[in-house]
C-alpha cells in the first residue's frame, strides 16, 4: 500500500517536473534580438556594502570605466556596517570620480531586514530614473549599463541579467565548480521562465529596473522583515504589478561573481534563500506549487528506492531519477550553450547525486531555526512550507 501511494506521487511529480522543463526549453529557444541603446537615461548604481575590502576595488573600477556616458550615470555604495577596510577604498574612488558617492546607512529603514536596508537608502539617494544593482564581490564588464539600460529602452520596466561564479576559463577548484554549475541551472532555467512571460527569479547581483515602479509597489515595504529576497520577491512584486520583464542575456551584459562560497557558506547562503517560502507562497502561488514538487520528486526518488529495495520494486524510481537526470541535462545544457559555459556541463553527475539530498535538507533547515549572515543572525520563516522553502535555492537565485 506504503509502496504504491509513493509510486503514484512519484509518477505526478515526475511528470510536473519533466513539463516544467519542457518549458524551460522552449522559453531557452526564444532570443530577443538586441536593440542598441539610442537615449541615455540618468542610472544609478546601487552597491550595499558590507566587509569587501578583498573585492570592492575590482568592482568599483569595472563601474568608472563603463562605455555609458559618465554624466549620466552614478554609483552610491552604501555602508551596511562595515569594520574592514570597504568604505575606505569606496571613498578613495569617490574622490577620484565625480560620479562616485559613499552614502552611510541611517534609521530610516531599520525595520528592514539584511540589504533591503543599505538599498533602501541608496535608491532614497539614488538620482537616476533607472536603478542597478549588483554586489560588491562582483566584476562587470565595461558596456553593462549600456547593455542594460538597451533592454529598458526597448520598452522593459525590468531587466534580469545573467550572472556566473567566474567566468568560464578562469580555474575552479571541486567544490567551486559544482557552485559555479548550479548557478548556471538557476539562471537556465530563469531564462526560459522569463522569455515565455512567466518570470520566476532574478539576482541581485545582475538587476535593473526603473525607479518609479520600485516606488509604485512600495520598496521593500511588503518585504521588509523577509531576510533575503531583495531580488526574487521583489521581482515578484514587480510582476504583480505588471511590470514588463525581460531577460538579458548577452555576453556584455554578464556579470560575475569574484567570490565563490566555501561549502559552509554556500549552505548557510542557501538556507537564508529557502526562508522566503512564506512570502513566496503568497506572492505567487504557481511558482510555489512547481517549488513545492521539486522538494517533493527530491523527496521521493530515494524514498521510492528505499521503499521498493524492500520489495524489489525500484524500477519506477530509479527510472524517475533517470527522467528527472535527462529533463535537467535538457535545461542546463541548452543554458550552458547560450551563456558560454558549456565548461560546466561535465559537473552534472555529481550535481544530480548531490542535489537530492542536499535540497531537502536546505529545505528543512532553511524554513526552521535561525542562521547567522555576514555577522548577523536571521530568524527562518517560522512557517514550513518545508517543500517551498527549498528551492529559492535549487532552479532559482543567486544570492
Amino acid at each position: 500500500m506504503i509502496t504504491s501511494l509513493v509510486h503514484a506521487f512519484l509518477l505526478i511529480s515526475t511528470a510536473v517536473y519533466l513539463g516544467a522543463a519542457l518549458a524551460f526549453l522552449v522559453g531557452l529557444r526564444r532570443r530577443p534580438r538586441p536593440v542598441p541603446a539610442n537615449a541615455f537615461p540618468f542610472v544609478s548604481v546601487v552597491i550595499a556594502a558590507r566587509n569587501e575590502a578583498g573585492f570592492i576595488g575590482e568592482c568599483l573600477q569595472g563601474l568608472v570605466s563603463q562605455s555609458y556616458p559618465a554624466d549620466r550615470c552614478e554609483v552610491l555604495v552604501v555602508d551596511d556596517g562595515s569594520t574592514d577596510g570597504t568604505m575606505q577604498i569606496a571613498t578613495g574612488f569617490a574622490r577620484a570620480y565625480p560620479n562616485v558617492r559613499c552614502i552611510e546607512s541611517t534609521d530610516a529603514f531599520q525595520h528592514m531586514a539584511a540589504k533591503k536596508r543599505p538599498l533602501s537608502e541608496g535608491i532614497r539617494a539614488a538620482r537616476g530614473r533607472v536603478i542597478l544593482t549588483t554586489d560588491a564581490d562582483c566584476s562587470v564588464p565595461a558596456t553593462w549599463i549600456s547593455g542594460m539600460v538597451s533592454q529598458l529602452e526597448n520598452g522593459a520596466d525590468v531587466v534580469i541579467g545573467f550572472s556566473q561564479v567566474r567566468n568560464a576559463g578562469e580555474p575552479l577548484t571541486p567544490a567551486e565548480r559544482l557552485q559555479a554549475f548550479d548557478f548556471l541551472a538557476l539562471m537556465s532555467a530563469s531564462a526560459g521562465a522569463a522569455n515565455l512571460g512567466a518570470p520566476l527569479a532574478a539576482s541581485g547581483q545582475n538587476f535593473a529596473y526603473r525607479k518609479a515602479l520600485f516606488e509604485k509597489v512600495g520598496g521593500f515595504e511588503k518585504i521588509a522583515r523577509c531576510p533575503s529576497g531583495d531580488d526574487v520577491l521583489l521581482l515578484q512584486l514587480f510582476r504583480r504589478a505588471g511590470a514588463r520583464i525581460a531577460f538579458s542575456d548577452h555576453p556584455h551584459t554578464f556579470v560575475s561573481t569574484r567570490r565563490a562560497e566555501s561549502m559552509a557558506g554556500l549552505w548557510t547562503q542557501r538556507r537564508r534563500w529557502a526562508s522566503n517560502a512564506r512570502r513566496m507562497a503568497s506572492l505567487n502561488p504557481v511558482f510555489f506549487v512547481y517549488l513545492a514538487n521539486v522538494f517533493l520528486i527530491n523527496l521521493l526518488i530515494p524514498s521510492g528506492i528505499v521503499i521498493g529495495a524492500v520489495e524489489a520494486a525500484v524500477g519506477l524510481p530509479l527510472s524517475c531519477l533517470a527522467v528527472k537526470t535527462l529533463a535537467d541535462l535538457g535545461v542546463v545544457w541548452r543554458g550552458a550553450r547560450r551563456f558560454g559555459r558549456t565548461d560546466l556541463l561535465p559537473v552534472l553527475p555529481v550535481w544530480e547525486l548531490v542535489q537530492i539530498p542536499y535540497t531537502v535538507l536546505v529545505g528543512l533547515f532553511g524554513t526552521f531555526g535561525s542562521f547567522v549572515w555576514k555577522g548577523r543572525t536571521h530568524p527562518a520563516s517560522r512557517v514550513g512550507s518545508t517543500i517551498g522553502g527549498f528551492f529559492s535555492r535549487s532552479v532559482f537565485r543567486v544570492r
